[in-house]
């Protein structure tokens, strides 16, 4: 246990260099860094995004995992599935860290760095994004069984709701108590200075008329296509702008383009198959009046998008997947349909209009202070303290 003469000692291991983990970590790190009772260190790779960020010191020892050839980069994050946990595993050993909190969890070589790190004198947390995975690396059957191990071997894991303390306790035979919920926080892209009326000028958007926005990665599973299928279905209907790059491994910007034509969309929907830089983020969410996150009733994680929304004061349109509605149910910042179909999404949609016409106050300033970075620091130092005492 740390004396009272010196802060608590974390590191948080960060295997990606970027992407939504990252950001999320990035933000906890950060707030947890305005603390004095905590010194917070991200172990990383030398290409990590946020390097040089005020807050927290940073530790580039992990082995890169980036290429320009996809396959040496497979090869290198196969490889990094193995490596990246023993540096980092030996660095909280010889920085003398009390807490080692993973961001990522390399599940996959788990019974090869598990020595090592009850060997560390470390207390070992991770935070759950997401409880089970979607796709396997090499074998389901046995990163199931090591992913079970690490959750059960864990001194404590953070999840961001309700739902998923149920889902990870009955999926790892976790008890409840070790599993802490930390809210996803809000996230910002910077200020915008410019009115909705100008932004969409400048988008050329129409404006006589609502303006939903689809934001993120082109994924299979976030159902773009029930959304086109509701936006079909309803009178009057949005004008959808949707914003992302494509992935390749799913439906691409052809594919939606098409569907849209066949349901006599093709007026109705703008395509911005690229990746944003932040003052376009909060341009267009800002030129928006909603933003639709139609997921999958299968989806069980929290949403980054969701946070953009709530930062720009966005109302949301989400299906049924648990996390989301729980998370509309707790606090009003928008409308939970019934399900994930085409139908549920168009009674979903015409309720939101109607908040909107009415002039309905969403409770962004509710979820803020609710949900907000530093009531997460403080949740998530309080799990520390507990673990250490």
């Amino acid at each position: 246990m740390p004396s009272p003469s010196r802060p608590l000692r974390v590191g948080f291991y960060i295997f990606f260099p970027g992407g939504g983990i990252g950001r999320y970590t990035h933000r906890l790190m950060t707030a947890l860094g305005r603390r004095d009772e905590v010194a917070v260190e991200a172990l990383c790779t030398p290409d990590y995004e946020w390097a040089h960020a005020d807050g927290y010191a940073t530790w580039d020892g992990l082995a890169r995992l980036s290429h320009n050839i996809p396959t040496l980069r497979r090869w290198r994050f196969l490889k990094g599935q193995f490596v990246n946990p023993k540096r980092a595993i030996e660095h909280a050993r010889t920085a003398a860290l009390d807490v080692l909190h993973l961001a990522n969890i390399n599940h996959l070589s788990f019974p090869y760095w598990r020595p090592k790190v009850e060997r560390a004198n470390v207390r070992v947390v991770a935070s759950a994004h997401d409880v089970k995975r979607g796709k396997s690396i090499l074998s389901r059957r046995w990163e199931d069984r090591q992913l079970k191990a690490f959750y059960r071997f864990a001194d404590a894991l953070f999840v961001h709701s309700e739902y998923q303390v149920r889902e990870l306790s009955a999926f790892a035979g976790v008890p409840e108590e070790r599993i802490h919920v930390v809210p996803h926080g809000p996230y910002t892209h910077g200020a915008v200075n410019s009115s909705q009326r100008a932004l969409r000028q400048h988008w050329d958007l129409p404006t006589g008329r609502r303006v939903a926005l689809f934001f993120g990665k082109l994924r299979d599973g976030k159902n773009l296509e029930g959304l086109l299928r509701a936006q079909a279905r309803t009178d009057p209907r949005p004008y959808l702008v949707v914003a992302g790059p494509e992935d390749g491994r799913h439906h691409g910007v052809d594919h939606y383009q098409r569907l849209a034509g066949e349901l006599g969309l093709a007026d109705d929907v703008r395509f911005l198959p690229r990746r944003l830089d932040d003052d376009e983020v909060g341009a267009l969410f800002t030129a928006a009046d909603w933003v639709a996150l139609p997921y999958d009733e299968s989806f069980t994680s929290q949403s980054g998008v969701l946070n953009v929304a709530a930062h720009y004061e966005r109302p949301v349109l989400v299906s049924s997947a648990p996390v989301l509605r729980e998370t509309v149910d707790t606090c009003d910042i928008g409308v939970a349909c019934s399900g994930d179909t085409p139908a549920a999404l168009a009674d979903g949609i015409a309720a939101l209009h109607r908040r909107l016409a009415t002039g309905h106050r969403h409770a962004f300033e509710t979820y803020r202070e609710r949900f907000g970075w530093a009531e997460n620091a403080s949740r998530t130092l309080t799990v520390y303290h507990s673990l250490l005492s």
